[in-house]
Parts: structure tokens; sequence; C-alpha cells
């Protein structure tokens, strides 16, 4: 039996509808996501979430007199570290205010090693050698280190070269020292240490401020 023209296109047309539902239904089928069971999310979370909780300072577990003796130590040796990048400063630094800063840094930071190796002696602490270093504690020879270190990012450097670098190094320099004197108020056996802890915390924050505004004004930031 023939088929009119109307009868063929309407079954054209059916078959169409049909075919296209066909694949429709199986596209959505094979791009459906798996199912993430609420165990798989947990652990998901709990691996996003988990982080390193930061070590705390050494000085955090030191009390008394084993406190102060050890911070004075350490400090001697910080500060001549700070004293011998300010005083390389002093003669090649290309901007006057680096040559001032460097220089009150020398100053303030000598007279205080000097008060302290007066502390040392009075309160029969051991003496420690240039470089800080005390035999129970050891700190003095990472300190030593850390000058080597920096002084080394600074060899061979002049003009601009030095001062972006010197800014980098004393800025790092100086959060070691607050970091190191955070934990003196509450720690420190003498009032003395206390007050000596407050002005490093002080002086240097107010000192990083400025060697990071000028960071920024002379375009060194990166």
């Amino acid at each position: 039996m023939n088929l009119t023209k109307n009868k063929i296109f309407t079954i054209v047309i059916i078959v169409m509808v049909i075919v296209a539902a066909v694949v429709w239904y199986f596209g959505v089928i094979a791009i459906k996501p798996e199912k993430v069971t609420t165990a798989d999310t947990k652990d998901t979370v709990a691996t996003t979430a988990k982080t390193e909780t930061p070590s705390k300072s050494k000085y955090a577990s030191l009390k008394g007199d084993e406190f102060d003796e050890t911070y004075i130590a350490e400090m001697i040796a910080h500060h001549e570290a700070a004293a011998s990048m300010s005083e390389q400063a002093m003669s090649v630094a290309a901007h006057e205010q680096l040559f001032n800063l460097a220089s009150n840094i020398v100053q303030v930071q000598s007279n205080e090693m000097m008060q302290m190796r007066e502390w040392q002696k009075a309160w029969g602490f051991e003496i420690t050698a240039s470089g800080g270093h005390m035999s129970h504690g050891g700190g003095g020879a990472d300190m030593a280190g850390d000058m080597v270190e920096m002084m080394n990012k600074l060899k061979g450097l002049t003009g601009e070269a030095y001062d972006e670098e010197f800014l980098k190094q004393m800025i790092l320099h100086h959060e070691q020292a607050i970091e190191m004197s955070v934990d003196a108020d509450t720690n420190a056996k003498r009032q003395e240490v206390k007050d000596l802890a407050a002005g490093v915390i002080k002086t240097q924050t107010a000192e990083i401020k400025q060697m990071k505004q000028w960071q920024k004004e002379w375009g060194y930031e990166s």
C-alpha cells in the first residue's frame, strides 16, 4: 500500500522526536556526576582545613633566671649582627635615610649590649664572648649563622641594590628580635629585662614600619 506524502511526513517527524528524546536521555545519564558520599565530603573538608600549628618561640617555655640568662646572651648576639650590618650600610648605602637609620641602630644597640654585659656580671650569668654563644643554650651559634647568611646576601652589592637587600634583611632581623622579646613581660624574672624587651619591641616595630614605607617609596616592593 502506498503512503501519501502527509503520512510519510508525519512518520518522519515522529521518528525524529523519538530519536531526539533517546539522545537527550542517554546524554544526561552519561554526564551525570557520581554521587559523593558523606564520608568523602568529610574527608575533603578535613584535608582542606588541616593546617600546621606554628611552633611557639622557645622563650615561651623559659622562666625566671633561665629566661633572663638565655635572652640576654642571645640578644647580645642578635644586636652584634644588626650592628655589623648597619656599620657596613653606613659606608655603602645610597639613601641618606638609610645611613641615618643604620647609624641609630649602631648607637642604640651598642649601648644595650654594654648594659646587658654588665647584667651578666652583676647577676652571675655566664659571660658570653662575641657571638653570644652559651654552652647550655647554643643560641648564639644560631645567631652567628644567621648573621653570616645575611651578610653574604649583601656581599658585593652597592647603591640601590644594596639598599633594597639591606631593608629586606633588616626587617627580617627586627622581626626575629621582636619574636624573642614578646614573652619577656610574663617570663622574665627581672624588671630590667622586661623593660629592655619592651623597648626592643617598641623601637624595632617602629623601624620596621619605616623600612616598609621606604620599600614602597623607593620601588623595592615586588
